[in-house]
């Protein structure tokens, strides 16, 4: 019964994840029209669930800050995210999105990345990434560039001393240099459906497995008797 009951309320939360990324993606389409705003001017109800907005700010990169979120994938080819830290006309701290760079042949060795290095006016998209609780830490190591595991924000926050926008903005801007994966979700709703019918599907083999048990038992039981 213990068995029973916790493989259906697995097929439940993910027929609610298969919700709430529906509603996500309806939003971030809806988002896709309309014009950038002034990354100042976001109101505390856009920023509970900021993917897909547009904004545009001044921005001016701070030397040093960089980091390669590993394990990223781009067109069949394994590496990282480029992320560098840059100020606000406001004294917002945001991290930037340089883009996809491919990874060395060993892992001793990072990418160059060709960061930026002057003030621009930016135009771009913001994304949080999706919170995943098996693996969740940032696990930075540290040097010129900084290899990451996750993009953990509250531990970010420690190891820079500094309070940093929950989210990445990613530049929309022709000719940019990197490659831009664009995954407003991490996974989609029919994905989400999928594996709530193979916990459904669990659980009625478990209830019909159990119930052929329950009458042999039974039976088995009865013939003593």
């Amino acid at each position: 019964m213990v068995a029973f009951w916790l493989l259906i309320n697995l097929g439940l939360w993910q027929l609610s994840r298969a919700d709430e990324k529906s509603a996500i993606q309806q939003r971030v389409s809806e988002r896709e029209n309309l014009a950038p705003i002034a990354l100042s001017a976001l109101s505390p109800q856009q920023l509970i669930q900021p993917t897909g907005l547009k904004v545009t700010f001044l921005a001016t990169p701070v030397a040093g800050k960089y980091l390669l979120l590993d394990n990223q994938h781009f067109s069949g080819e394994v590496g990282y995210l480029a992320l560098q830290l840059m100020r606000t006309e406001d004294n917002q701290w945001v991290l930037l999105e340089r883009g996809f760079v491919g990874a060395p042949s060993t892992r001793e060795q990072l990418p160059a990345v060709k960061w930026l290095t002057e003030p621009r006016q930016v135009v771009g998209r913001i994304y949080r990434k999706s919170f995943n609780p098996l693996s969740q830490d940032l696990f930075m190591e540290r040097g010129e560039t900084s290899r990451i595991q996750n993009l953990n924000f509250a531990q970010l926050e420690s190891e820079w001393q500094m309070t940093l926008e929950p989210y990445v903005v990613q530049p929309i801007e022709p000719n940019w240099p990197y490659p831009q994966p664009w995954q407003p979700i991490s996974m989609n709703a029919e994905k989400h459906q999928g594996y709530a019918v193979q916990w459904f599907a669990m659980a009625f083999v478990l209830a019909l497995l159990s119930l052929f048990l329950l009458v042999r038992t039974l039976k088995q039981g009865a013939r003593y008797d």
